[in-house]
């Protein structure tokens, strides 16, 4: 029996979450620090969280106005982390259905 094919790194997936990771922090760093106007820099670091979180995060588009900072901040860094995980998952099915095709057509060659 031949040795399986050696794996490859999951790139678009440590993109992804990279990506993730790099934008959650910076939105949580602006977030945190206080203010006393508007607080330009983390409104523009929730912006370009918002893509990596859809479509979860246009219930936030739509939120009421009166929302705490650190609830909007918690549900745009945990929708896109939850479209990590899916990423993630989907993964695993499509390699799980891939092997076990390959199963199949080996067991009906051998026939």
């Amino acid at each position: 029996m031949a040795s399986p094919a050696p794996r490859r790194a999951p790139r678009l997936l440590i993109a992804h979450a990279a990506v993730v990771a790099v934008v959650t922090v910076l939105l949580v760093v602006l977030a945190s620090r206080p203010v006393e106007d508007a607080n330009i820099g983390a409104g523009l670091a929730l912006l370009a969280t918002l893509p990596f979180g859809l479509p979860w995060t246009l219930g936030l588009l739509l939120g009421p106005t009166t929302w705490a900072t650190a609830t909007v901040v918690a549900l745009a860094v945990g929708c896109a982390w939850l479209n990590v995980v899916l990423h993630a998952l989907l993964r695993v099915h499509l390699r799980r259905r891939a092997a076990a095709r390959t199963a199949g057509a080996d067991a009906a060659a051998s026939r």
